[in-house]
């Protein structure tokens, strides 16, 4: 008897495991094909960043061109700053198979913001900093069709407050 009450015992823990499990699998975050297909194209917009010399915001104009290869899968960012050219750089925007994972960061959230726009956050661990501390730090992109930002905030350890380091916003063209 006592060894029928332990096996369902065993059998139920094993079967609420698979359970939470498959649950897990099922709630992956993912970004969207339609999210990716809005990013594509050229965009004006700012750069804003935190000289953390000075400790204070400095903003410059910045143009994006966005185009897609590997069926959407990478992304190419061709940034230019009218204002200072030989800042102009490219940078890729890469995205898992399964759509879960953005430059290598587990998506931690998808959510809706209030003009209808789609929110996208990954969450690492690493150093910024003058002084390469500590950090947590959340890549957040919002997506929408004539509008895309992405933005850089930073959590020092041993500090509660999220510190915004930089800012891209742009519009469609």
């Amino acid at each position: 008897m006592k060894t029928i009450r332990q096996s369902f015992l065993i059998i139920t823990i094993l079967t609420s495991l698979s359970m939470v499990s498959a649950q897990t699998v099922l709630e992956k975050i993912q970004i969207e094909t339609e999210d990716i297909q809005n990013l594509i194209g050229e965009w004006n917009g700012t750069l804003t960043y935190l000289d953390y010399s000075s400790n204070k915001p400095f903003s410059m104009p910045s143009e994006l061109k966005i185009k897609s290869k590997r069926k959407h899968r990478k992304l190419i960012l061709n940034y230019t700053y009218p204002n200072e050219p030989k800042a102009n750089n490219k940078n890729k925007f890469k995205i898992s198979k399964d759509r879960t994972i953005v430059n290598g960061k587990q998506i931690s959230s998808r959510s809706e913001t209030t003009d209808g726009d789609t929110q996208i956050v990954t969450e690492f661990y690493g150093k910024d900093g003058n002084d390469n501390k500590k950090a947590l730090i959340r890549n957040v992109y919002i997506i929408g069709i004539n509008k895309f930002v992405i933005r850089k905030e930073v959590q020092f350890k041993d500090s509660k407050e999220w510190v915004m380091r930089n800012e891209y916003s742009f519009v469609k063209k």
